[in-house]
């Protein structure tokens, strides 16, 4: 990667015209908040059974109001971190010893690889606790079944076989380690080695991503914001530590944004050099091998690029990474490698897990409405008893974890058959949709958490026949780890903590305020797009956030991984400086 310019912090204050550019018409937060507003209420309205039609307007004006202040809010943070954070001489004599204890600590990030080693230390001192209450390490239910699966045991997917339900490189990953601990005395060994390395590796790449901001004009509040955010926020090592498929693509997909960034940033100078070519093309193959959804990711964010980028020929190698993912997923897997080591591949009833639940509640509502073929397609393809079986919050018992021949064959009228229905029982198909998705968009309440929790209780503390046969280690400390969960969920569901711990704070209204501020700044002519396209891991993220299949529960929390991951980028990007940003 070639060197980038020095970097050139923010003016304290804007000139008056930047200033008036940037009075644009509110329009645009009034419209986005309104929506927001009306989907955060109507997800209230399913959940209480209807009824109320004055109260719910009053709601939602009341969200409307709450939602623009948020934006208004964020935008003086972000005037805030842009500011010259520069101290006078007198500043430092008057300085306290915290003060100057903590500018002792802070690493140079523009500095050698010492101020290096010096970032991550501190990052690994700041996660210490969480490393230590996690031991040997937080494992979830995916995980189980994967770990099975490598010693050949039966489980919820396959009667033993490998299946690609679950990304196969992940399956390797957890079962080397579980195999080392096992030729060192216990599987615990294992897991506490994957602990241990997944830690370290989180913690390089984030102080490797804020580095890369350090050095790419960003202001120097922006980059030690985010830095103390990796350090900080709790949720970040407590999921970034966690033995499941989500914590392994994590750092992966950080490394493939940041290359992603640097495209935007040299409009596409820098695939130039075929090291960096190299490098964005196996981080491609990697983010597709650790997620079932990279393959995707990789493609979306190569298309955007192509809109940034500089010349026909920059646009022609962004086909490389895209490409390889491709030809990796789709023909050499299941082509070639499955065959060979007697691989099940996966089903695809993870793709149209939204329309096998929309045609559940279908049935449960209408069935007698429907005609015999109509309910014949559907019954075959769901699950047995998919109606009677119905879960509001997820998937799992419609979908199932098999796809059979008979599955296949139904493939295509079953999705005419969702589509004709879409439009006579819309009601229907929106109910299913909102009550599976509603973390993303709703206000946590009563009926319904939608906060962020620590999950250190899931599945560590509730041994099941599965835990038990993998010989994954348990743990007795059932009360520890529910007086911190309670604490977590007791701190969310305060006021002023809310919105902060919120899972649809950081799956959409951060996003949708850092969208909403980078056009701002565009039509004001504030910011570039090749700065602007740093968004771009965040709009590859959100749209599979949003075919999930589920949001409220547990494993809702481990799809969001990524979304705490890059919240930092977007912030850090509205705090270049305007006169940097035009040169581009």
């Amino acid at each position: 990667m070639k060197r980038m310019p020095a970097v050139v912090e923010s003016p304290t204050v804007r000139t008056s015209t930047a200033q008036r550019k940037l009075r644009l018409p509110r329009f645009g937060l009034f419209c986005c908040s309104l929506v927001l507003a009306a989907l955060a209420e109507y997800c209230a309205y399913l959940n209480e059974g209807g009824g109320g039609n004055v109260r719910r307007v009053l709601h939602i004006i009341a969200l409307t109001v709450f939602f623009m202040v948020m934006t208004l809010i964020f935008e003086r943070f972000i005037d805030w971190l842009g500011r010259d954070s520069k101290r006078t001489e007198s500043d430092h004599d008057r300085s306290t010893i915290l003060s100057g204890f903590l500018r002792r600590i802070t690493p140079d990030f523009a500095g050698d690889r010492r101020q290096t080693l010096k970032a991550i230390a501190v990052m690994a001192v700041c996660w210490l606790p969480y490393y230590m209450l996690a031991l040997p390490g937080e494992i979830w239910y995916d995980t189980v079944q994967q770990v099975m699966m490598w010693k050949g045991l039966p489980n919820p997917i396959t009667s033993g076989a490998w299946s690609d339900h679950h990304p196969v490189l992940d399956t390797l990953i957890f079962g080397v380690f579980y195999q080392l601990g096992a030729w060192l005395g216990h599987p615990a060994v294992g897991v506490a080695l994957y602990t241990t390395c997944i830690a370290i590796a989180a913690i390089v790449v984030f102080v490797y991503t804020v580095r890369y901001l350090a050095k790419s004009a960003v202001s120097k509040r922006a980059y030690l914001g985010a830095y103390l955010f990796f350090c900080l926020f709790p949720f970040i090592p407590i999921f970034s530590m966690a033995m499941v498929k989500d914590a392994v693509f994590l750092p992966l997909f950080m490394l493939f944004s940041i290359q992603c960034m640097e495209v935007a940033r040299t409009k596409g100078a820098c695939l130039k050099n075929r090291q960096t070519l190299t490098v964005l093309i196996v981080l491609a193959i990697l983010v597709s091998l650790t997620k079932k959804t990279g393959v995707y990711s990789v493609v979306l964010a190569c298309i955007l690029l192509a809109f940034v980028v500089a010349g026909n020929q920059a646009r022609v190698k962004l086909l490389a990474p895209a490409a390889a993912s491709g030809l990796v997923i789709f023909v050499l897997l299941p082509l070639a490698l499955f065959p060979a080591c007697h691989i099940i591949p996966g089903g695809k009833q993870e793709m149209i897990a939204i329309p096998l639940q929309q045609s559940a509640l279908l049935l449960r509502e209408h069935g007698d409405e429907l005609p015999k073929a109509e309910k014949d397609v559907l019954t075959g393809i769901l699950e047995p008893d998919a109606a009677e079986n119905y879960e509001w919050w997820a998937v799992d018992k419609v979908k199932g974890t098999h796809w059979t021949e008979q599955r296949a064959r139904l493939l295509h009228p079953f999705l005419r058959i969702w589509a004709k229905n879409a439009v006579k029982y819309p009601e229907t198909y929106a109910r299913a949709y909102f009550l599976l998705e509603q973390g993303w968009v709703a206000l946590p309440n009563a009926i319904v958490n939608e906060n962020l929790q620590s999950n250190y209780l899931y599945m560590r503390t509730a041994p099941s026949g599965n835990v038990v046969a993998s010989g994954l280690p348990q743990s007795k400390r059932t009360r520890l780890y529910d007086g911190i969960d309670e604490f977590v969920i007791g701190l969310g569901n305060q006021f002023f903590m809310q919105p902060w711990l919120s899972r649809a704070f950081w799956v959409t209204w951060l996003p949708v305020m850092q969208l909403y501020e980078t056009i701002r700044k565009l039509r004001a002519k504030e910011l570039s797009w090749a700065y602007a396209a740093w968004l771009i891991p965040m709009l590859v993220s959100v749209p599979f956030m949003w075919i999930s299949g589920c949001s409220v529960s547990p494993e809702g929390l481990r799809y969001l991984m990524p979304m705490l991951g890059i919240a930092p980028i977007g912030c850090a990007l509205l705090t270049v400086d305007a006169n940097h940003s035009s040169e581009r």
